[in-house]
């Protein structure tokens, strides 16, 4: 159904602002997308594109440019004591699918040249920081006091740490974990398989990662991305310590890191990522819509943030162009309800089980891991959720 041009305006430049950028204005709609960043500058640690991500971006004839640039990720692969705790084979769900690990900037690279092909207009270094509603129409206005628009829709997209999402859902709950993670991107150099995320975990305190995580160019190395959750409680005093003694730690849980950990000579290149979990009451209101991070941040036990924002974008430009905004906005919700929910929970209740003080959690879930994997049905869902496929309608 064809609808008249709408003036739309996106805050936040990380996945779901620019995806949904790209969407709308080749709906024919005006959009421009505002970020406080001074320039181009994607933040975070290599991350998995799951087969639905990738179905969105093979909608936006996107990711052809974006597959020579990733590893292909055919099993996930967790260690307890040297043994099996769960291997997952992404072709038990579908012959030939995958996920793809991937440096971050790769994928902000590919949507921010579609935005400028489809004619968005980018506002860096522009932190909005007040929203004014008036007739479902929005006013927003920048931290140097200039204000832009007014919107026909205003779409928030400005991540976890959203001071923006308070306009939809003043009731926003935003828990953060105790535990987080230190991360470091460096080069494989035949440190781990290029085919498989190696994870290590010893109780709930020691959970370590090997993310083969795709190159910057064609040309460049393959590059490789450690994870090692870290009480944030600790974190300082771990970093007050000699970094040879981390280094250590990790060597005792997986000797083979041995060669990649070499690259790390600075505390300044390992990274602490804070994980949170928020919930909205609601995603949308008149000539508003929250995406991504923003509206559903989560442990990254599954993985799914990027591909949760990728699907976000995709269903919202589906309803914009069938329905009238007011019916577009509250069809979103309805469709992507499901899938959301079910990652929430399945995070939430995932997490203590690989990430927290309760030592006693490990017991039942090497019993109920080792057991799932061994029954078929059981083990399709497990993969399927690993994809990213359940309640998600791909």
């Amino acid at each position: 159904m064809k609808h008249s041009p709408m003036q739309i305006g996106i805050v936040g430049c990380g996945t779901a602002g620019p995806a949904a950028a790209i969407m709308l204005a080749r709906q024919g709609h005006v959009v421009r997308v505002f970020d406080k960043a001074a320039s181009c500058r994607a933040v975070g640690a290599g991350f998995m594109l799951q087969p639905t991500g990738m179905a969105v971006l093979e909608e936006m004839g996107l990711l052809e440019k974006i597959l020579p640039l990733g590893s292909h990720i055919t099993t996930l692969h967790v260690w307890e004591k040297e043994r099996t705790l769960m291997r997952l084979d992404y072709e038990d769900w579908k012959k030939g699918s995958f996920g793809l690990g991937l440096h971050r900037p790769v994928l902000l690279r590919v949507l921010l040249d579609a935005m400028e092909q489809t004619g968005v207009t980018m506002c860096w270094d522009c932190e909005i920081v007040q929203a004014r509603e008036n007739q479902s129409r929005w006013t927003l206005t920048d931290d140097h006091g200039v204000e832009h628009g007014p919107f026909d829709l205003l779409i928030i997209a400005d991540g976890a740490r959203s001071t923006l999402r308070k306009f939809v859902s003043p009731a926003a709950v935003d828990h953060s974990y105790p535990w987080g993670a230190h991360w470091f991107i460096g080069e494989n150099n035949g440190s781990f398989p290029s085919d498989k995320l190696h994870q290590i975990v010893h109780g709930t305190r020691v959970l370590c990662g090997f993310l083969p995580t795709g190159r910057h160019t064609s040309d460049s190395p393959e590059l490789l991305s450690l994870f090692w959750s870290v009480n944030l409680a600790d974190d300082a005093a771990i970093r007050a310590k000699p970094l040879e003694d981390w280094k250590k730690e990790i060597l005792r849980h997986e000797p083979k890191a041995d060669a990649f950990l070499q690259q790390i000579t600075d505390w300044k290149q390992v990274i602490t990522a804070r994980y949170g979990d928020v919930r909205l009451l609601r995603w949308t209101a008149p000539g508003i819509a929250v995406l991504g991070d923003a509206a559903h941040a989560m442990s990254p036990q599954l993985g799914q943030g990027v591909n949760l924002a990728l699907m976000d974008a995709d269903g919202l430009a589906d309803c914009i162009a069938e329905f009238p905004l007011p019916q577009a906005l509250k069809a979103y919700t309805r469709r992507r309800l499901a899938h959301i929910c079910y990652y929430r929970a399945a995070t939430r209740g995932l997490t203590p089980f690989f990430q927290s003080s309760h030592d006693w959690l490990a017991l039942p879930r090497g019993i109920a891991f080792r057991t799932m994997q061994h029954i078929r049905p059981l083990r399709h869902a497990m993969t399927r959720s690993m994809a990213g496929v359940m309640f998600s309608g791909k």
